[in-house]
């Protein structure tokens, strides 16, 4: 009979596997938008290629990291946020997505155990953060992203039972008529897209995941995110455009830590 590991041990093995995941995505959101700046359709196989290749560097002096200097958060912290070569300063992105993912692998282990909807969880809320912040810096949401999410969220379904396929089929389908819908009517009013194609291809990897019934929270979600933050920090004001993915990816991700009990009780199997 295996022994239950403690809370403690078991929390850091958590945050542990969080932090190097959360390296992995600062990694994907740096170097995903330089290659589509090179190509608006890369392959995965370049993809691929441009994650393993250069080796990790400082953008400033270009000079290779060591391993040392490679460890999730303990190096930024060492380092004290700065370059050891150059002392330029690093990037916030770094350690707050290493943080960010290790406080959400706590989160869904804790909830979900060391179970197969716990590594998906894990692996749709990494996606959807790194999603979140390539959306906000670059108004950009990669279907070298979105497309394989949506397809992971329709195979995960799958393995629970027809029922549950079918439910992500219709989610998946009607979070992408409804706001491509939405987008056309816009335009056909306005004369100038309302939204990217990006946005209605995430709502729809969002309905694969969550299912068809989780769509009204979702959008009531993420449109509130959206307007409590231009309120707050002033596109609204300004009349600037405000990318939408990153609502809609944390709609997402809160689904996952606070599942709602009639049509998300599926994701208990």
């Amino acid at each position: 009979m295996p022994v239950p590991l403690p809370d403690s041990v078991w929390l850091s093995a958590l945050a542990l596997l969080g932090l190097a995941l959360g390296s992995f995505l600062s990694v994907l959101v740096a170097r995903v938008p330089l290659l589509l700046a090179e190509d608006a359709h890369p392959g995965h196989v370049r993809l691929l290629a441009r994650l393993s290749w250069p080796p990790s560097h400082c953008p400033h002096c270009q000079q290779r990291l060591r391993l040392a200097e490679l460890l999730p958060l303990l190096s930024w912290l060492r380092q004290r946020g700065r370059c050891r070569h150059c002392q330029q300063p690093i990037a916030w992105r770094y350690p707050l997505l290493e943080a960010l993912m290790a406080l959400l692998s706590v989160m869904l282990g804790s909830r979900y155990g060391l179970t197969a909807t716990f590594a998906a969880a894990l692996l749709c809320c990494a996606t959807l953060l790194a999603l979140a912040w390539i959306d906000a810096e670059t108004f950009w949401l990669p279907d070298l992203l979105t497309l394989p999410l949506l397809w992971a969220g329709l195979l995960f379904a799958s393995l629970a039972s027809p029922w549950q396929l079918t439910a992500s089929v219709w989610g998946a389908a009607a979070g992408y008529a409804g706001l491509a819908g939405l987008n056309a009517g816009y335009r056909a009013w306005r004369g100038q897209p309302g939204l990217g194609g990006g946005d209605a291809k995430l709502l729809a990897a969002l309905g694969a995941w969550h299912g068809g019934l989780a769509l009204p929270w979702l959008l009531t979600l993420a449109a509130l995110g959206g307007l409590i933050w231009a309120v707050c920090t002033g596109p609204l004001r300004a009349r600037r455009a405000l990318a939408f993915g990153p609502f809609l990816a944390m709609a997402g991700i809160a689904l996952w830590l606070w599942p709602l009990p009639l049509w998300l009780a599926w994701m208990e199997y």
